[in-house]
This record gives structure tokens, sequence and C-alpha cells, in this order.
């Protein structure tokens, strides 16, 4: 907590808070994520840990960056980038998004989901909660406490992971599974983003897992033929049936053209050097971002005293429609603080 000026509460839910943070000597702005050791089991701290690791790991421009982790005496907590805002708040506000808008997302999302899975993690729980929005409407996806590292040996895994309205077939029926379920998920992302409500909806858990399992999806009228395919393309009920990675990369709704390349190039290499100049700020060498994990092997422990912030005036609501490729200043990384989507009105459709 010396290196950080905690600045607001801009989140929370049932893992914990997240603060609006800022680092000192730097001033970047981060967020800072807490989680209340208190009723949490072994399995509980098992699986943050889980997490710490994985995202200590990953480096991808549309994956949310650690910067760092700590621990006091009553919580454990996880610094990473700040970003704008969240898609399930965007979703909330718009309805529906244009499908120019859903492809620039789209074609982020893949880049990310590409990345894990040729690094053998399987994210399994792919939500728009789940995504938020950083600078310049880059995408970033968060949230690894559900996700696992598959080695070269497991190719299947049973356990239930991730968000019953978005679950594969397979998932909601207790079937082995693979990477192939994040497609799915990533699928009735792109559907709810376009039509305002996911491709299957009910307030009943039995009726939603029947849904799934056995209706067709059935596709807006003014969908295009590249978007149409696209999305068949990962809504097939049969695993081995949705597209396989090359065909994805490849497929005209999400191939990048060469300028879109050069730019996001030109984007990560920016990005890069202020990474850079922050590491040497902290003299990287590992010692801060392993606190967390050095004190569950008997290692040095550091504590510290948790964050008091300043008292936040009051603000009064706003009603007003945003902008969907607006950044908007709410928390990062506020996963489990949102309820499910409820349903929204879309365009007339038709079945598959």
């Amino acid at each position: 907590m010396d290196n950080y000026h905690v600045i607001d509460l801009v989140g929370e839910g049932s893992f914990g808070k997240v603060y609006k943070g800022r680092r000192k000597c730097t001033g970047q702005i981060t967020a800072m994520k807490f989680i209340n050791k208190h009723g949490k089991s072994e399995k509980d701290i098992k699986n943050l840990r889980q997490e710490i690791e994985i995202l200590r790991a990953l480096r991808h421009e549309n994956i949310i960056q650690m910067l760092d982790t700590f621990e006091t005496k009553t919580d454990f907590c996880v610094v990473t980038e700040f970003a704008q805002g969240e898609l399930f708040e965007i979703l909330e506000d718009d309805q529906s998004l244009p499908e120019e808008v859903v492809q620039s997302i789209a074609k982020q999302l893949v880049r990310a989901l590409h990345y894990l899975h040729s690094n053998r993690i399987i994210h399994r729980d792919m939500k728009p909660q789940n995504i938020l929005i950083g600078s310049n409407s880059a995408v970033k996806l968060c949230d690894f406490g559900f996700a696992r590292a598959m080695s070269c040996n497991t190719m299947v895994l049973t356990s239930i992971k991730g968000t019953p309205l978005y679950m594969a077939p397979e998932l909601v029926q207790e079937q082995p599974y693979n990477h192939t379920v994040d497609l799915w998920s990533l699928g009735v992302i792109l559907f709810e983003l376009y039509v305002g409500t996911p491709p299957f909806y009910t307030n009943s858990i039995y009726s939603l897992i029947h849904h799934i399992v056995k209706d067709p999806v059935k596709f807006p009228t003014n969908i295009s033929a590249e978007f149409k395919s696209f999305l068949k393309g990962l809504l097939n009920k049969k695993p081995a049936d949705r597209l396989g990675w090359p065909e994805l990369l490849e497929h005209p709704f999400v191939r990048e053209t060469s300028d879109e390349r050069l730019k996001r190039e030109r984007a990560l290499a920016d990005a890069m050097e202020v990474a850079d100049s922050s590491r040497a700020w902290r003299g990287e060498g590992g010692a801060v971002a392993g606190a967390v994990l050095a004190a569950t092997t008997g290692g040095p422990r550091r504590t510290v005293t948790p964050p008091t912030p300043a008292p936040q005036a009051a603000s009064t609501p706003s009603v007003t429609r945003r902008d969907p490729t607006r950044r908007l200043a709410v928390a990062a990384n506020a996963t489990g603080a949102k309820a499910v989507p409820t349903a929204r009105p879309g365009p007339p459709a038709q079945p598959a």
C-alpha cells in the first residue's frame, strides 16, 4: 500500500471491493481489487491464487493486465490496469449495438481467446460483465477466477464453471468439454450485443437448459451474411462442428486488414513503452508481484494496513444515454456486482 494512493470505491460484489487507485511517483491510475479473507474457504483461496498465477503470466492487449499483488491482514489485493467501462453497462444503456461496433468487439475478443487457447487456458466464464472497455475503446477480457490451464495430456474437463445464460450445451448437460465452450459463449455475447437479448432467455433455469440443448438459434433478419455465418460457426450445439482456430482467424467477419494490423501493432508498441517505464520505476524483479504466493509457501510475508478512502460526495444518478464508443469512468474488474441482464426486445428473428 505504500506505493499507492486509494482514490475512491468504484465497485463491489461478493468477491470484495474495487478501488480506483493511483501509483505514487508515476501517477498511473489503477484498479485495486481487495478480496476479504474472512469467510473464504481453502477452495476459494486456491481459486484466487490460481487466478493470480494465470493473470501474472498473461500479456496481451485485449486481456486486463495485472500490475501488482500484495496482502494485508484482512485482504488480498490484486492491482490491474484501470479500464474505463464495462460492456454490460453499455448494453444496459444502449440495449443493442450496430453491427460494425459488434464486429470491432468480435475481432478483439477473438484475438484474446486465440491467445488464451494457444497457451492452453480456457476462460470458462465469458459474459458481458467480464469484458471491460479500456483506453481508445480497446476491449479487455478479465476475471480469470474460473479459468483453467490444460496440460498437454488433458483434453477434456468435466467440472461446471460459468454463467448458465452463456453456457454451452455440453456444459449444462454436465458432459466433458474443452476450449470450444469459450467459443459458444463468445457467440452468445455477440448475439446479445447485436440483438439486445441472448439467443436463449428465460427466468426458469430448467427451461433455459432445455432451450440451450434442444432449440435452434433464431437469427435476426437484418443481419449480414458474414455475421450470420460467423455466429452459426460459434453457436453449433456439437462442439466438434464449431469453427476451429484456423477458420475463425480467417473468417471474413473478423479477419484483420493490413491497415488494422498496422494500427494495432503501433498501439501495442506504444503500450509496451509505457509498461517498460513502469517496470523500470518498480525495479522489476518479481518481488512485489510474488508477495501473495510467497506468503502461501512460507516465504516472506508483507503486511500492510487496509485502505481507508476519503468519504465521497453523493452523486446524482444520470439517465443520459451514452455513446457505445465513449470511455466510461466506471469500475475496472468489478465482476460479480451486476445481475444477469433482463430480456430486452430485439429485431424480428428467423430460424437458422
